[in-house]
């Protein structure tokens, strides 16, 4: 058993031993005119893709390429086998990556050089993008367009979007600071975070959290495996649905709010302190149905593994705030 002091230099000794050879780069560079309210559309087999805003008229696409090794020939080798196609077709910015090499099987004794992408892509502030890579993350700066991303390992993270966002992950993480659109956001196994979501909401994970600091359009929530997190400014509109399966339900509500609740639990209680307008059950029960303010918009809570919990809150960003 090592000791605690011990631990230090054990890890410092891993570190030194994995350190990784010293890396082959290339740097692709691309630039194509675009009218306003261009789309990019990014298809990659891997690879993280960052895109930022521009002022500029043009996409700008750079693409950096790494082999891990210091053999110029054998990196050669290996980025022959990669094939890279940009294009410009009508309005629409087109790159896509695939590796034959790479997604076909190796004998055990054939040397697998990984190649390591990494895409960088500025455009107009008005585009939408169609984003897709199997191994990496997403990150989206401030646009306003459709953005649709995937990655099947790795985080989507979008900043300030005005328009709607559908991003899936198969394993990771989705954030999302703002959006004045609709969302739909999907993981299989990861957590789910947004700052202001103005339109409607459709967020889901099976294995994992969400929250949603304010859904303002409201909110449909679903998660197996893990708790959701709500808020509900005075304006919110839109009926609203969460069900955790495996989890508690945490309301945050202003208490100026209009809305009529329908919370149930299977196992735990449902709580609050605020003042509600009891119809059926109450707090501390397994059922609760009643109007705060006279009633408004529905709001469906089901948890079948743990609490509902409401309480009030006043600390929401101001609408015309950007988060």
């Amino acid at each position: 058993m090592f000791s605690r002091r011990s631990i230090p230099l054990f890890l410092t000794l891993a570190l030194v031993a994995v350190r990784p050879a010293v890396a082959v780069e290339r740097t692709v560079k691309r630039s194509f005119p675009v009218q306003p309210g261009a789309t990019l559309k990014v298809d990659s087999y891997r690879g993280g893709i960052i895109v930022e805003e521009t002022e500029e008229s043009a996409v700008r696409v750079e693409v950096r390429v790494e082999v891990a090794t210091e053999d110029e020939a054998q990196a050669n080798q290996s980025l022959g086998a990669l094939k890279l196609e940009m294009e410009l077709v009508g309005n629409e910015v087109r790159v896509r990556a695939w590796n034959p090499r790479e997604s076909r099987a190796l004998f055990v004794w054939e040397e697998k050089r990984q190649i390591e992408l990494t895409f960088r892509v500025f455009v107009p502030r008005s585009s939408s993008l169609d984003l897709s890579t199997l191994d990496g993350g997403v990150t989206v700066g401030n646009l306003t367009g459709r953005v649709v991303a995937y990655t099947r390992a790795g985080t989507i993270s979008c900043r300030k979007i005005d328009g709607t966002i559908k991003a899936t992950v198969d394993t990771g993480d989705i954030v999302v600071s703002r959006c004045t659109g609709a969302v739909d956001l999907r993981v299989q196994r990861g957590n789910i975070r947004t700052g202001t979501i103005f339109g409607r909401a459709d967020v889901s994970s099976d294995s994992g959290d969400i929250e949603v600091l304010s859904a303002l359009g409201g909110v449909t929530a679903r998660t197996s495996a893990g708790d959701v997190a709500v808020g509900f400014q005075k304006k919110f509109a839109g009926e609203s649905k969460i069900e955790a399966s495996g989890g508690s339900i945490f309301v945050k509500v202003d208490p100026m709010a209009a809305l009529t609740l329908d919370a149930t639990t299977s196992w735990g209680r449902v709580q609050t302190t605020l003042p509600f307008a009891v119809e059926a059950g109450g707090a501390g029960k397994s059922k609760f149905t009643g109007k705060l303010n006279g009633g408004g918009p529905a709001v469906r809570l089901h948890a079948a593994g743990g609490q509902v919990k409401l309480d009030a809150y006043k600390q929401f960003l101001d609408l015309n705030e950007e988060s």
